[in-house]
C-alpha cells in the first residue's frame, strides 16, 4: 500500500468517525510521524479502528452453526414453498408452521412448538435460546427413497456432516444414535443422539439431541432439539416435549395462503 493510499484511508476514517460521533475511532489511531508510530503500528491501529465502526446487535441471527457460531452458512436442505409467506411467519403459543418442499417437490406442512424465540435466518428454520445459547431446535431436510426405512447412517450424514450446523469447525465425533420412539401415523420417529463437536475456539463440547423424523414424498424431515450434555439431564423432559411436537403432513395442492 502506498503512502498516499494510507493517508487517504486515515482521512476517510477520521472523517467518518467525526460525522457519526465515534470519537473513539480517532483516539485509537496512531498517526504517522509521531513517537512510536511505525508502519506496522499504524496499519494495526487502522484495522482496530475500523472494527469500532461495525454496528453491534442485530435482529437477524447469524446463520452459521448451532448458536450462530459457525463460519459459513450450513446446509439444512430447507426449501420454502413460498419464501414471502415463510418470511412473514411468526411464533405463537401453538408454535410455528411452514410449508416446505421435499427434494422431489412434494409439499409438506411442518410445525413444531419450542419455548425459545424463532430466529429469522437465511439458512432455514430455528428456535434458539438467545440468552445462554445452549438450547436450540432446527429443521433439517434430506432425501429418502420412497418406501425406504430411515437408517441411522443417513441421519448421521444429514445432521453431523461438516456441511451441517454441527460441523462448522470439523465433523462431530463419538456419535451415538438410538431409537427411543418409533414412527406411527401421527407421531414422528424420535432418536436420541450423543456426540462431541468443536466450538469456534476449537474446544470439544459434548452435546445431546433428540432427533424427530417424518417423511413426506421422498423427503426426510428432521427436527433436531439439542443442548449440552451437562444441561440435558435437567432439561430432558422439556426437550422431549419439543421433539414430540414435531408434525409433518402432506400439504394441499395449492399454497395455504391462497386457500379461502
Amino acid at each position: 500500500m502506498t503512502a498516499t493510499a494510507i493517508v487517504w484511508l486515515l482521512q476517510l476514517f477520521i472523517s467518518f468517525s467525526l460525522s457519526w460521533g465515534f470519537g473513539a475511532v480517532k483516539r485509537s489511531l496512531i498517526i504517522p510521524g509521531t513517537a512510536s508510530s511505525s508502519r506496522a503500528e499504524f496499519l494495526s491501529s487502522l484495522v482496530a479502528a475500523s472494527s469500532l465502526l461495525v454496528p453491534v446487535g442485530s435482529s437477524c441471527a447469524f446463520d452459521g452453526g448451532v448458536g450462530g457460531l459457525g463460519k459459513t452458512r450450513p446446509q439444512t436442505g430447507v426449501v420454502f414453498r413460498d419464501e414471502e409467506a415463510a418470511a412473514a411467519t411468526t411464533q405463537s403459543k401453538l408454535g410455528v408452521t411452514y410449508e416446505l418442499l421435499a427434494p422431489d417437490g412434494s409439499p409438506a406442512v411442518v410445525s413444531f412448538n419450542a419455548p425459545w424465540p424463532l430466529l429469522q435466518t437465511a439458512a432455514g428454520i430455528e428456535s434458539r435460546d438467545i440468552g445462554g445459547g445452549f438450547e436450540s431446535a432446527f429443521v433439517q431436510v434430506t432425501e429418502l427413497q420412497k418406501g425406504s426405512e430411515i437408517k441411522p447412517a443417513q441421519l448421521k450424514e444429514a445432521i453431523f456432516s461438516s456441511k451441517g450446523k454441527f460441523g462448522m469447525y470439523g465433523s462431530p465425533t463419538d456419535i451415538k444414535l438410538r431409537l427411543v420412539s418409533p414412527e406411527n401415523s401421527k407421531s414422528p420417529a424420535i432418536y436420541l443422539s450423543t456426540f462431541t463437536t468443536l466450538t469456534p475456539g476449537l474446544r470439544e463440547s459434548d452435546r445431546k439431541a433428540y432427533i424427530s423424523a417424518k417423511t413426506v414424498g421422498n423427503g426426510l424431515f428432521l427436527l433436531v432439539t439439542t443442548t449440552t450434555a451437562v444441561r440435558f439431564t435437567k432439561l430432558e423432559s422439556s426437550l422431549r416435549r419439543v421433539a414430540e411436537s414435531f408434525l409433518v403432513v402432506d400439504a394441499p395442492k395449492t399454497n395455504l395462503r391462497n386457500q379461502k
